[in-house]
């Protein structure tokens, strides 16, 4: 019995995979990352050191190898050239990979979203770069961008169905027939259709006769509808309200909201997205209402941009320019460069929209004329601004300032808090080191520690040592005496610290666990004696204290073994696999002449895996004393 369309299902996908090659096996990378990132979550802590700058690799390359391919169908490069294009994107994504921090941060992934943007706009454009020596559009682009969202949502829609369907199987499955599936199933699944099966089915509807394209055929009616009836008063419904916002704006004489920059810029993402959506039908005799927008639209959009103008500006004046305000800042440039093209050109020339905005992305991502370049730059000279401003400056160096200004101006405090907040966020304290005589590197046992506390440190550690108050910088002076829409919050936290003196030259170490510590070290912590730390070896089951000679330099002072008590433990009890008791109050004590160590366990593990040496960890509190 013949099959023929699934023979055909095999033939397409087989012609899939000869036309796009490099972008399913970068689907597949994804795929793969993204389950073993899954599986392994809850047991390898050592994934996040690949997954990060793998994966993200996988998704640049996704779009990157498109439109290197469709170039090369585009422009029926030689087969040299093909390889070549092929090597060079390959080669792009290696660098990606190399240079990747093994979690992702903020500024990687912003830059991540900005060459994401870019290379979206970049497979919408590459086909028909040339019609930008040209002066009118020709059908064939708009036809192949229409293609390519239609097959966006298309593969979306089978992608959501067969993952409903899929699940509701595995579900009767599980309950039917009292098989006990992996929960970790559905993820997985979903993961193999968002990834693999979405960007297979894709792909094979990519326009191949770029000649076809050419022909003149119908316009989509539903297309027509949505656009007509649906997106275009939206747009004019929120250009009455912005109207409405400057009229107020200029009959009461005050400054903008910062929040308009990101309205004015939905609204015009919007109204352009409406007249690329309406581009072949806008001169058209019997549409009235759609003739009327795309004549007007552009007109209207100079006094919104004056007003994201002054918005933007006035925020850039007092706290400087960050990637968030170079983005709207660039944005608005593009948006009135793009408005004036097209009134002088009448509407025409319409590929120089992505074409254009690819550009402004890939720029933007990197480079001294980047957003991360400018940004940083721009928040150290408003430092150096303030702190020579209000007399700051010691030598250079902010050291001390709370102490030599003590009565620091509540607007000078909220543009230090802003700037230490922006560095402290970016995990970026070497750029505003030379601003300080003191270290502002985090110490060794603070590098295994998670990103959040890592953060938290350094922002209390440049206040700590300049000797600042924190102030919120969300609001301005006017607003807070104003109490304009302000809410409080304050937070009571319990001492975190796990030390408590107990007498002169005695200490109590509370809550020490090694299971949580990544590596061996468990706490570092600093009393009048000194500054000490607790390290544990999971191997030998050595619990070592050590002490802070100098700068990352630490002085082995007493040991103890947690694994000889284990061990004896074990000896006694004679289990036979996995065993848990009752663990009696067992202390172990090691002294020298200035000092002891007493550490009382509540809780010991030993672990042993076939062929592996075991691995001990261990609960409980420790008394230091100096004698």
């Amino acid at each position: 019995m013949q099959l023929p369309s699934l023979n055909n299902l095999g033939r397409e996908a087989a012609r899939v995979v000869r036309r796009f090659p490099l972008t399913l096996l970068c689907a597949l990378i994804l795929c793969a990352s993204i389950i073993y990132a899954i599986r392994f979550s809850d047991t390898d802590t050592r994934w996040h050191e690949w997954l990060f700058p793998l994966a993200s690799a996988a998704v640049l390359g996704l779009t990157l190898t498109l439109s290197a391919s469709l170039a090369a169908e585009r422009y029926r490069w030689p087969m040299w050239l093909r390889l070549l294009t092929q090597a060079g994107a390959v080669a792009l994504l290696a660098l990606w990979y190399v240079s990747c921090p093994p979690e992702p941060t903020l500024r990687w992934g912003m830059r991540l979203f900005l060459l994401l943007v870019g290379q979206h706009l970049l497979v919408a454009a590459v086909p028909y770069l040339l019609e930008l020596r040209r002066r009118a559009d020709t059908p064939g682009f708009w036809r192949y961008n229409e293609t390519l969202f239609l097959r966006i949502l298309t593969a979306g829609l089978y992608s959501g169905v067969l993952f409903v369907g899929c699940s509701l199987a595995l579900l009767a499955i599980d309950n039917l027939f009292d098989v006990k599936l992996d929960d970790k199933l559905y993820a997985y699944l979903f993961v193999v259709l968002a990834t693999v099966f979405n960007t297979w089915f894709f792909l094979a509807g990519v326009p191949r006769d770029f000649t076809a394209l050419e022909l003149q055929t119908g316009y989509p009616k539903g297309l027509k509808l949505f656009t007509q009836f649906v997106l275009l008063p939206l747009v004019v419904l929120y250009l009455a309200i912005l109207y409405a916002y400057l009229a107020r704006i200029l009959g009461l004489w005050e400054l903008p909201k910062g929040w308009v920059s990101t309205l004015v810029l939905a609204l015009a993402v919007a109204g352009i997205f409406a007249l690329l959506l309406i581009h072949p039908i806008r001169d058209a005799a019997e549409n009235t209402w759609i003739r009327t927008f795309a004549r007007w639209f552009y007109w209207s959009l100079f006094p919104l941009l004056g007003l994201l103008a002054v918005a933007i500006g006035t925020r850039i004046r007092a706290y400087g320019i960050t990637e968030e305000r170079y983005f709207v800042l660039v944005l608005a440039a593009w948006l009135m460069l793009i408005t004036i093209y097209f009134l002088l050109r009448q509407g025409r020339g319409i590929i120089w929209i992505p074409a254009s905005l690819a550009v402004v992305a890939f720029l933007a991502s990197g480079g001294p004329w980047g957003a991360f370049s400018v940004a940083e730059r721009s928040q150290l000279a408003q430092l150096r601004e303030v702190s020579e401003e209000y007399k700051l400056l010691q030598n250079g160096k902010l050291d001390g300032a709370g102490k030599r200004v003590p009565k620091l101006p509540k607007e000078a405090g909220r543009r230090i808090t802003s700037i230490f907040d922006f560095f402290t966020e970016r995990n970026n304290l070497e750029a505003i080191q030379p601003f300080f005589t003191a270290s502002l590197t985090p110490p060794d046992s603070l590098r295994s520690k998670k990103e959040w506390q890592q953060q938290r440190w350094q922002g209390e550690r440049l206040f700590a040592v300049s000797g600042l108050e924190r102030v919120d910088y969300r609001y301005s002076e006017t607003e807070i005496e104003a109490g304009k829409e302000i809410g409080q919050s304050f937070n009571f936290e319990p001492d975190q610290t796990i030390v408590t003196k107990l007498s002169p030259g005695s200490y109590l170490l509370r809550d020490l666990e090694s299971y949580s510590s990544r590596g061996a070290e468990i706490e570092t912590f600093t009393i009048a004696e000194g500054t000490f730390r607790l390290r544990n070896e999971e191997d030998t089951g050595q619990i070592h204290l050590e002490q802070l000679t100098k700068p990352d330099a630490w002085q082995p002072v007493l040991s103890v073994s947690s694994a000889a008590l284990a061990d004896s433990l074990i000896r006694v009890k004679q289990p036979t696999n996995y065993i848990s008791v009752e663990l009696p109050s067992l202390s172990l004590t090691a002294s020298n002449s200035t000092m002891q160590l007493r550490v009382l366990f509540t809780h010991i593990r030993r672990e042993k895996q076939p062929k592996q040496k075991p691995t001990y960890y261990f609960e409980g509190d420790a008394i230091l004393t100096f004698k």
